[in-house]
């Protein structure tokens, strides 16, 4: 149990900020309250930081407030116990669904309200972060709108479309029905193919706003609620009515508007009885894409119109139906690359030079606490990653190593690479050409390919499309084997090279791929599998290089390797530069916003431009500047995740660094206090 935290009246909980909740599952771990985040009416959240022996990382805090819990005494708590332990359940998939924010810790506080000790729930969920484009969605469509001149395009809304039916499928299946689906309580993350949507906000703290009552509270939001919901039939609610929300965020997604324009619970009962519903052509910020598709937009309409339905057996019954009705019209308009450039120039514009300095790091894990040797990482748009180990699959969730099922595998520590071929899934594969998808149903559509005698060590692309793999065997050089349609080329050998290190994407058909060559030095070249080509690139005379990161809507791509040498690749070109003091550098990102970040063992670099790339055939010119350094990490830094304001690194041992920039820290307007200000050594 909690200490006593005293409180009076109606209190806002905020004398919290700066108590810690110790957890009552996980030995010598505490949640530290840090700053106020956001309010409901039976609820406050708070931004903190979860501190245990192998790590810290942020968290997001929900407490009851203490006069609803002494108003509805058990009630109140079964509102935080049933939505726990299902919500719990979830995460027993591993991966979890990344649709759905995590839940990670239950407990409760003493409060003095009133001259009476209360007895306080208390959740933990996940912390997301946003970035420039903004953390909600209503903050992204609104962003969008003002960069692009119009709401989602056909593409990302797709993938929001598929983001909330397969999130609201997931949590009906535990038993939840969340009765509040509105653009404010889904949460986003990432950039482009990468970007994350999230549910989120279970009934903790609910915001104001009249729809529907919940034993006797106020639930629910006008314009999203389903009309089912203002009745006291528990019956009448169900599945069915998170329906009707998420179409109703599916047309604020298309058009920047709310699909029911009301001012009351009486305006919002006879909008939705109505027959009659407002087309998403009617809104002037539709993509214009979307809108030149008369078939498409008629199939949205009508698809909106069901899942709206005043009749609730007239909706699709499933979240994920709804999706698949609307979905595959949306997909059918391709992403226009003028609109990926717009939001990259947005994300590079709006970076401040001052970023230099008020990064603040937090090791989420502390090297030597996992036990096993990283091959390769693949993230998630959310910093979610899977790794192959030397014991075979590891699955980082933001705040634990997960074991992953090897089922169907039969010598899990072959496995020598993973990717990442869309939101919670993973491509894993290596010996004897074995590839398997790991997604929340764990290992499946296990795939055997001949090999050739080939012990495959990396891949990079889509093998339903075209995939590069290196093959190396027991006796000559390795080779570059493309599978494209599921039909494998004729293998290249690369007679010049002793060893492949890592390959990356840096067009439709082209790769850039780096290592150490039979001459003793390092090695990078360009590779066109479909021309059957490899073209060497030249680089500073060095050891090795180590790794490479690709962007292929830019043609470009980054490599990094011994004695500090670093080189752009793009179309025009290569241009070589060094990282003072020549460290062995062995890993590389390229950021949503073009900006390159390398690291070694302890230390992380960020390129410093001294002028914008956007619109430019070469990369920016400029320095490379340090971020961060710890003597301590010793083992070598092999994977970085990106995102604007946020660098995360994973050594070789399974340590794990995180750095903020003072925006991307905390979502809270104020300032954080000097608690999150520690050194990342271990005390």
């Amino acid at each position: 149990m909690a200490s006593l935290v005293p409180a009076s009246g109606d209190e806002d909980l905020e004398v919290l900020i700066g108590s810690e909740l110790p957890s009552d599952t996980t030995p010598k771990c505490f949640y530290r309250i840090i700053s106020r985040v956001g309010e409901g009416a039976m609820g406050v959240a708070f931004y903190a930081m979860r501190i245990a022996p192998e790590g810290e990382c942020g968290v997001v805090v929900k407490i009851l407030r203490p006069w609803f819990v002494q108003q509805w005494g058990k009630t109140a708590e079964l509102i935080v116990q049933k939505e726990a332990v299902a919500l719990g359940r979830l995460n027993e998939h591993v991966p979890p669904t990344p649709f759905v924010v995590r839940l990670i810790d239950t407990g409760a506080v003493n409060v003095r309200c009133r001259g009476i000790n209360v007895r306080t729930p208390w959740l933990v969920v996940e912390y997301v972060h946003g970035g420039v484009e903004g953390t909600t969605l209503s903050q992204r469509v609104m962003h969008a709108i003002r960069t692009t001149g119009h709401a989602f395009d056909g593409q990302r809304a797709a993938n929001l479309v598929e983001a909330i039916g397969q999130g609201l499928s997931a949590v009906h299946e535990v038993g939840v029905i969340h009765r509040d689906i509105k653009p404010d309580n889904v949460l986003c993350c990432g950039f482009g193919n990468d970007e994350i949507f999230k549910i989120a906000d279970f009934g903790v703290a609910r915001p104001t706003g009249v729809a529907a009552t919940f034993g006797g509270f106020i639930v629910g939001t006008l314009g999203y609620a389903a009309p089912e919901l203002a009745t006291m039939d528990a019956k009448a609610v169900g599945s069915w009515s998170d329906v009707f929300s998420m179409a109703s965020v599916i047309y604020f997604v298309l058009t920047g508007q709310e699909y029911f324009d009301v001012k009351s619970p009486s305006d919002a009962l006879m909008a939705a009885l109505a027959n009659t519903r407002r087309s998403i052509r009617e809104a002037p910020w539709l993509d214009p894409a979307i809108r030149a598709n008369s078939e498409a937009c008629k199939a949205i309409d009508y698809a909106l119109a069901c899942g709206t339905a005043g009749k609730t057996e007239v909706r699709p019954q499933r979240a994920d139906a709804l999706s698949m009705m609307i979905a595959p019209w949306l997909k059918s308009e391709p992403q226009r690359l003028s609109i990926v450039h717009k939001r990259r120039a947005h994300l590079e514009e709006s970076e401040e030079t001052t970023q230099l300095v008020a990064w603040q790091w937090t090791p989420l894990r502390y090297p030597g606490t996992f036990g096993k040797v990283i091959r390769d990482v693949a993230w998630d748009g959310d910093g979610r990653c899977m790794a192959a180990t030397n014991e075979g699959l590891a699955f980082w969730n933001g705040s634990h190593w997960k074991n992953v099922s090897h089922e169907g595998i039969a010598d899990p520590t072959s496995i020598r690479f993973v990717r990442r071929v869309g939101p919670g899934q993973w491509l894993v594969g290596g010996d004897e050409a074995t590839f398997a998808l790991y997604s929340t149903e764990g290992p499946r559509e296990v795939r055997r390919f001949a090999s050739g005698g080939l012990r495959y060590e990396l891949l990079s692309g889509d093998i339903d499309d075209i995939a590069v793999l290196v093959g190396v065997s027991e006796s000559g050089p390795p080779q570059l084997c493309c599978l494209t349609s599921r039909r494998w080329l004729k293998p290249l050998p690369v007679d010049e090279v002793a060893a492949i290190t890592r390959m990356a994407r840096i067009g439709d058909a082209k790769w850039l791929l780096v290592g150490r060559a039979r001459d003793g030095g390092g090695y990078a070249a360009i590779y066109r599998p479909l021309e059957w080509s490899i073209e060497r690139v030249e680089t500073p005379f060095v050891r090795a290089f180590l790794a490479c990161q690709g962007e292929a809507t830019a043609n470009s791509g980054l490599a990094v390797g011994a004695s500090g040498a670093v080189v752009w690749v793009y179309p025009n070109g290569v241009r070589h530069e060094f990282v003072s003091g020549k460290p062995d550098l062995s890993a590389a990102a390229i950021d949503a916003s073009g900006r390159g970040w390398t690291a070694s063992a302890g230390k992380i670099w960020m390129h410093h431009r001294t002028a914008h790339a956007t619109g430019r055939v070469e990369p920016p010119l400029g320095q490379w500047d340090p971020m961060w350094q710890d003597e301590g990490w010793t083992a070598p830094i092999v994977a970085l995740f990106t995102e604007p304001g946020v660098i995360v690194g994973m050594t070789a041992d399974g340590g794990i660094i995180e750095g903020r920039t003072a925006s991307g820290r905390t979502p809270s307007s104020r300032p954080p206090n000097d608690s999150m200000m520690r050194n990342t050594k271990r005390s």
